[in-house]
């Protein structure tokens, strides 16, 4: 504790009894025994009696500054400069200096802006673009700037244009013409061959409020749909027709994709430019080596198809000589049937022939024999039983032996006679 009864300038922080001094412009708390605190600015000179007197921190902002004071009670509010004041403990969590954003020509600042405690107005969160060239200021403590995060360079890839997600991080957007480097790897031509499409891509952003409705990151669009167009351009050709047809890749209605992706995100590409493409080094080689085989192949390829022409000249022909001899030998062969059938008929008749003499004569010989039976029965008086034993007899032969048994004949009793 300082006692004194004139001290001149306090101590910030001690208690003080007697008389001090309050400078112009400065401002001080002064706590009395009661624990009641009040202020004073100078140039003032005030009686302590064991009050204890604490310097108040000045706050300056200037032209291009602003003041976010953040009170007790828990609410903020935005103090635009050129302004002053005294940060009080009693009222103040923080007094906070800060700088306005300097907004330049064809940039844009995306603010958000929570207006729904306005009394009677629920109007809930507005959002405003903020174009250049401005010095901007927030006009409450309920605003905050839209932090963008778009793909940007890869810094991790020296020789490629590539990009990664979150490299590019800012609140002003660009609104003028901007250009971007991109290296579209891993493409395969209908050949196969695995190239990377080196491009640059011209664009300019028109309508802030249909991109920010449409995408959270334009450069993910557009790097995709070109890989997308120049994937589908490449794998339509084979790596010879890619080589005489790579100047298409500058012409901006090749990528409709591209075209089809910005639009639709308020974007224009204005050009597209082709920066050539890299292969590997045993591409090439490869490539010459595949040619020599092709070219190779062709000529035996041609080669063979004369031989089998030949082949097929020499088998046609053939063939015709075959018809030939299978015609002739077709008709040797149906004379010989012919002749055959001709030697079976007049065979057969033949035979006929001499079946129907060999008949006639049984038959004259059978008449003549029964003749002779008749007439010899006739003339001998034989009876039917002595006729059917001498034709038995005759049929049998010469007996070797003859046991003969002769007994009186009766006569045979008919069957329906009296």
């Amino acid at each position: 504790m300082k006692y004194s009864l004139f001290c001149g300038a306090p101590v910030s922080g001690e208690q003080h009894t007697g008389f001090f001094v309050i400078p112009q412009g400065e401002c001080w708390s002064l706590t009395n025994a009661e624990g009641v605190t009040s202020a004073v600015v100078g140039p003032k000179t005030v009686r302590c009696m064991g009050a204890k007197l604490r310097k108040r921190r000045a706050v300056v902002a200037n032209e291009s500054e602003y003041v976010e004071i953040r009170y007790v009670a828990g609410h903020s509010e935005i103090v635009p400069g050129p302004t002053n004041l005294f940060e009080d403990p009693l009222e103040h969590q923080a007094v906070i200096v800060k700088s306005a954003i300097s907004i330049n020509n064809n940039e844009a600042l995306v603010v958000y802006r929570d207006e729904s405690d306005k009394v009677g107005d629920k109007m809930g969160v507005k959002r405003e673009i903020v174009r250049g060239p401005v010095l901007y200021k927030p006009k409450s403590a309920s605003e905050w700037n839209h932090r963008f995060s778009w793909h940007g360079h890869d810094p991790s890839s020296v020789e490629l244009a590539r990009k990664k997600p979150h490299q590019l991080r800012f609140e002003k957007i660009l609104l003028a013409p901007c250009g971007l480097y991109y290296d579209v790897e891993n493409v395969r031509t209908a050949d196969d061959a695995l190239l990377t499409v080196r491009l640059m891509i011209f664009y300019q952003l028109n309508s802030i409020e249909k991109m920010m409705d449409a995408t959270n990151d334009p450069i993910a669009d557009i790097i995709n749909s070109v890989s997308s167009d120049v994937i589908g351009f490449c794998s339509a050709r084979s790596f010879e027709q890619f080589k005489e047809t790579a100047e298409q890749l500058n012409v901006p209605t090749l990528y409709q994709n591209l075209n089809d992706a910005v639009g639709m995100r308020g974007i224009t590409v204005s050009k597209v430019v082709f920066r050539g493409y890299m292969a590997p080094q045993r591409l090439q080689k490869m490539h010459d080596d595949a040619i020599e085989r092709r070219t190779r192949l062709v000529l035996e390829r041609e080669s063979e198809l004369q031989e089998q022409k030949l082949k097929d000249e020499r088998l046609a022909k053939e063939e015709e000589r075959e018809k030939i001899k299978r015609s002739m030998q077709l008709a040797e062969a149906e004379h010989a049937a012919a002749m055959q059938r001709t030697e079976f008929v007049a065979r057969q008749k033949e035979l006929a022939e001499a079946a129907d003499q060999e008949t006639a004569l049984a038959e004259k010989r059978q008449s003549a024999e029964l003749g002779h039976l008749a007439q010899m029965q006739e003339r001998l008086g034989l009876q039917g039983a002595d006729m059917a034993g001498l034709l038995v007899a005759r049929s049998h032969g010469t007996p070797a032996k003859l046991i003969q048994i002769v007994g009186e004949s009766k006569p045979i009793v008919q069957l329906g006679e009296q």
